[in-house]
């Protein structure tokens, strides 16, 4: 059983390298701050993307692109890559993985080679119930559905 949803890689609308951002030192909670307290980990808002980028990099033509969005008081619509189905009844929380100290590389690749938005990993009830063995962590149905 597939419990992902999504593109394997999207059109953005912004060219955003991971790769580049991670080689500069950000960690993954930079960006995508609710992930070790909520059940997303979100998409980062146009406003955090100018917190840096309203003095760094302004000449790049991806970071025009950034603040066009943001002068125009405008959300970037990026596509998620990663996600559940509804007909999975997955209850997903990122923050008790982040808590089991479990890498951001373990379900999502190695984000500092990727210079796309794009799905390297597929969560299957399989890869997460063999992680969640490996790592003595809950096996019971309810632990991940509802």
């Amino acid at each position: 059983m597939v419990l992902f949803t999504g593109l394997l890689r999207a059109e953005q609308p912004v060219a955003y390298s991971h790769k580049q951002h991670l080689a500069l030192g950000l960690d993954c909670l930079d960006c995508h701050s609710t992930a070790d307290t909520r059940a997303k980990a979100t998409i980062p808002s146009v406003q955090k993307c100018m917190l840096c980028h309203a003095k760094v990099a302004t000449d790049k033509p991806e970071v025009k692109k950034v603040a066009a969005y943001f002068n125009s008081k405008r959300e970037i619509p990026w596509e998620r890559v990663y996600g559940f189905p509804a007909s999975a009844l997955v209850k997903f929380q990122h923050a008790p993985h982040m808590r089991a100290k479990v890498a951001c590389s373990t379900c999502h690749g190695d984000m500092t080679q990727a210079v796309a938005a794009q799905r390297v990993v597929n969560h299957t009830m399989g890869t997460c119930l063999s992680c969640h063995r490996q790592n003595r962590a809950p096996e019971d149905c309810t632990a991940c559905h509802y």
